[in-house]
C-alpha cells in the first residue's frame, strides 16, 4: 500500500513538472519583446525550423491534389467533384488570415506557428477516414485543415518582420519560402512511392507524421533551448511583476493593437500588393492543383516524380537565389522600389508568357515540362517581391497585411481550382485554363509596376 501511495504521488509530481514545461511558452506570450532583433546563431536556428515548417505546411498541403487521381480511381469522383474537394481548403484557409497575422503581430508568430500545425498535422493524418463517394466528409476536413493552416504564412510573415533585421529580412524571406517548394518536390517524390507500395490512405499518415513532429519540435525550442528565450530574455531587466498593471507588460508597450484597416484597403502601394500576389496565386494554385491531372492525361505514359518534382525544384532555387541576388543589390545602394518591381515582374510576367506558351507544348513532354518549369522558376521570384513587401510598406503590422493578402489570394485561389475545374468538366480544354491564367498574371505583374512602392506608407 505505501509503494502505490508513493508511485502515485510520484506519477504526479512528474505531470505537474511536464505540464509546467508545456506551458512556458504561454508564460512567455505575456512578455514579448517584439523590438528585439535575433542574433545570428537564433536567425540561423528559426530559418531552419521555419524552413522545415514551411516543407510540412506544403506537404501536407500538396498530399491530396497528388493523391487526388488514386482516390478518383477509387471513390467514383469525376471532374467536377475533385475541383469541389480540392477548393474546399481555400474555404478555410481564407477564413483565418487576417486572424493569424493579428495574433502573431500581437503575441508572437512562433506561438501561432506551433499550436495550429498540430491540429493541421493531425487532421491531415485523419482524412483517410472521412473519404466517401459523396467527398462532403472530406469537404468539411479540408476547411478545417485549410483554416489552421492559413495562419502559417502572417505569423511566418510577422516573425521575420519583427525579429530580423531589415537588410537581411529578404534573404531570409526566400529561403524560408523556398522551403514550400522543397516541400513540394518531396510530396511529389513519395507520394507514388508510397501509393504504389502501401496505397493512398498511407501518403496522409506519413505526411501528418511529419507535421505533427515539427510541431513538437518548435515547442520544444521554445520551451528549452537557448533559442527559444529570446522573448523573455532580450527583456529580463525590465519584466513586471504578476502585480504591475497590463499597460507595461512587453507585449503591449511594443505592439500597437490599432491596426489601420482603412488606410490599408485605399492605400495604392498596398493595394498593388494585394492584385500582385492575387495574380500569382491564381496559376499557382491551377498548377499546385490540377497539374498532375494535366501530365496524367496529356501524357499518358510519362513518369510522375518528372512533372512532380523539377519545376519545384527550379522554384525552389529561384526562391533563394532572388533573395539572395535581393540582398545583394540593395547593399549596393540601389532603390528598394525599383528593385521590387524588377523581381514581382520576373514572377509575374514570366509565367504569363510561360502559360501563353504551354499549350502549344501538348505534342512533346519535354516541351511541356520545360515550359512549366520556367514558370515555376519565375514564379519563386515572388520571395524577393509581393512576399516580402509588406514587411518595407507596413512593418508594424505585417502581419495583418500579409493576413489580408493572402485572405484575399486564398478566395482566388478557391475559384482559380474550381474554376479550372468546372472548364475541364464543362469543355474539356485545358488551352482556356492555361490562356486564362496567363491573362490574370500579366494583369497583376503590370497593376505593380504602375503602383507597387517599397517606401514604409502605414
Amino acid at each position: 500500500m505505501v509503494s502505490i501511495k508513493y508511485a502515485v504521488r510520484a506519477a504526479v509530481h512528474e505531470l505537474i513538472k511536464l505540464m509546467k514545461t508545456f506551458c512556458q511558452p504561454f508564460h512567455r506570450l505575456m512578455y514579448l519583446n517584439n523590438n528585439y532583433k535575433w542574433t545570428a546563431d537564433e536567425r540561423r536556428v528559426w530559418c531552419g525550423v521555419l524552413f522545415v515548417g514551411c516543407m510540412c505546411l506544403y506537404m501536407s498541403r500538396n498530399s491530396l491534389p497528388q493523391a487526388i487521381v488514386s482516390i478518383s480511381d477509387g471513390v467514383g469522383w469525376d471532374k467536377h467533384q475533385s475541383g469541389i474537394v480540392l477548393s474546399s481548403f481555400f474555404w478555410g484557409y481564407l477564413a483565418t488570415q487576417v486572424l493569424g497575422g493579428w495574433l502573431s503581430d500581437r503575441y508572437g508568430g512562433q506561438h501561432v506557428l506551433w499550436m495550429s500545425a498540430i491540429v493541421w498535422s493531425l487532421l491531415t493524418g485523419m482524412l483517410p477516414m472521412f473519404v466517401t463517394h459523396s467527398g462532403v466528409p472530406v469537404i468539411f476536413l479540408r476547411i478545417v485543415t485549410g483554416a489552421f493552416q492559413g495562419v502559417h504564412y502572417p505569423a511566418m510573415s510577422s516573425l521575420l518582420t519583427a525579429h530580423v533585421r531589415e537588410q537581411e529580412r529578404t534573404f531570409y524571406f526566400g529561403v524560408v519560402c523556398a522551403g514550400s517548394h522543397i516541400g513540394t518536390v518531396f510530396s511529389g517524390s513519395i507520394v507514388g512511392l508510397l501509393i504504389f507500395r502501401w496505397g493512398w490512405p498511407s501518403v496522409f499518415h506519413v505526411l501528418g507524421a511529419l507535421g505533427f513532429f515539427w510541431a513538437i519540435s518548435v515547442h520544444s525550442i521554445l520551451g528549452t533551448s537557448k533559442f527559444g528565450r529570446w522573448s523573455a530574455a532580450a527583456s529580463a531587466a525590465s519584466q513586471p511583476s504578476i502585480e504591475q498593471p497590463l499597460s507595461v507588460l512587453g507585449d503591449v508597450s511594443s505592439v500597437s493593437s490599432i491596426v489601420p484597416w482603412r488606410a490599408m484597403f485605399t492605400t495604392p502601394a498596398i493595394l498593388a500588393i494585394f492584385v500582385a500576389h492575387l495574380s500569382g496565386l491564381f496559376f499557382f494554385n491551377i498548377l499546385i492543383n490540377w497539374l498532375p491531372t494535366y501530365f496524367h492525361e496529356t501524357f499518358p505514359g510519362s513518369q510522375s516524380w518528372l512533372y512532380n518534382t523539377l519545376p519545384w525544384l527550379f522554384n525552389a532555387a529561384s526562391s533563394i537565389g532572388s533573395g539572395y541576388f535581393c540582398n545583394q543589390w540593395l547593399s549596393t545602394g540601389s532603390n528598394l522600389t525599383a528593385v521590387r518591381k524588377i523581381f514581382v515582374g520576373i514572377s509575374l510576367l514570366g509565367p504569363a508568357v510561360g502559360l501563353y506558351i504551354l499549350p502549344y507544348c501538348s505534342s512533346s513532354f519535354a516541351a511541356a515540362l520545360c515550359c512549366v518549369s520556367f514558370v515555376a522558376m519565375c514564379h519563386g521570384a515572388s520571395s524577393a517581391g509581393t512576399i516580402a513587401n509588406p514587411s518595407d510598406v507596413a512593418p508594424n503590422c505585417a502581419g495583418s497585411v500579409f493576413g489580408v493578402m493572402n485572405m484575399l489570394g486564398a478566395l482566388e485561389g478557391m475559384m482559380a481550382v474550381y474554376i479550372a475545374g468546372h472548364i475541364l468538366h464543362t469543355y474539356n480544354d485545358w488551352n482556356a485554363v492555361f490562356y486564362l491564367a496567363s491573362v490574370i498574371s500579366a494583369l497583376g505583374g503590370v497593376t505593380f509596376l504602375c503602383l507597387g512602392s517599397g517606401k514604409k506608407v502605414l
